[in-house]
């Protein structure tokens, strides 16, 4: 197995084996990375049928493993053997990272919700009142293949609402809009109440539809123009016979909102390693106390 730098990466054998591999998310696709992570590299063996992408960013001069914002894990595609993980480790001193098997150091479980049993799903009462006020109060429902429409609503809900959301991650989850339109995987469930437009954006492949992000002006929100818009892109994941992916909350509050509509929880990792230099763990503990 070999550490290879983006530069340096057969992207279009990289994503085969990504495309190929029914448990791997989209998390894991070279335009994907491109869009969000600051530097990433993969570990890959020499035909291209077992690795793992591996995101990581650089503080001081340290190497650090991450997950980018708008991810949730990566998928070691095929088995890491005690070896591989050593390697990494060399390369990465300082691990912080989620994944789909506990591979590092200290793991922490985590959770996110998907739906694959179709068949079973349960709806809460509140999720079936909000639908039916989405429907009494004429919210209007349009599937697409564009982003544009819901853009604004999207930047509204994000600024300065969230921790370590500012203009620069908004512009990087936008270009990640545009390249997966470019590539044919973008999904979108527009809602409109023909004054205000809201709604999702979700990626598609040939196993999954995952929720990436959406968002609904209040008003629109409080007729159940977010319960429409999931519960329509549940809908189109079976009817094409594949499983949606909420992507993901730890936030109580959303969880509450995804399991309302039928969402399972399902367990991911958090990973902790710090062989980091002495200097450079002090360095971070004085900047996080200012």
């Amino acid at each position: 197995m070999n550490l290879i730098e983006r530069t340096e990466i057969d992207t279009n054998r990289w994503d085969k084996l990504v495309s190929n591999h029914k448990e791997a998310s989209f998390f894991s696709y070279s335009w994907y990375l491109d869009a969000l992570a600051e530097n990433w590299c993969i570990l890959v063996d020499d035909d291209y049928s077992k690795g793992i992408a591996l995101p990581y960013t650089k503080r001081m001069g340290v190497s650090i493993l991450y997950t980018p914002i708008f991810s949730r894990a990566v998928h070691p595609i095929g088995d890491l053997t005690k070896v591989d993980l050593e390697t990494i480790q060399r390369q990465f001193p300082v691990i912080e990272i989620g994944t789909t098997e506990a591979l590092f150091g200290i793991k922490s479980e985590r959770i996110h919700q998907v739906i694959v049993d179709f068949e079973n799903r349960k709806i809460s009462s509140q999720a079936k009142r909000s639908l039916k006020k989405a429907k009494n109060s004429l919210v209007r429902l349009t599937y697409s293949s564009s982003y544009g429409a819901i853009v604004e609503a999207i930047q509204l809900e994000l600024k300065d609402k969230f921790k370590g959301v500012d203009a620069a991650r908004i512009q990087r989850l936008i270009q990640l809009f545009a390249v997966a339109e470019e590539q044919g995987f973008i999904k979108v469930f527009e809602v409109s109440d023909d004054v205000e437009t809201g709604g999702i954006v979700c990626l598609e492949d040939d196993v999954q539809v995952l929720y990436l992000k959406g968002a609904c002006p209040e008003n629109l929100k409080k007729n159940g123009g977010m319960y429409l818009a999931l519960n329509a892109g549940i809908e189109y994941a079976q009817s094409q016979g594949k499983r949606f992916d909420f992507g993901g909350s730890n936030v109580p509050g959303v969880r509450k909102f995804n399991m309302n509509l039928g969402g399972v929880d399902q367990t991911y990792y958090f990973n902790e390693v710090n062989n980091g230099p002495v200097w450079f763990n002090w360095a971070r503990k004085l900047k996080n106390r200012g």
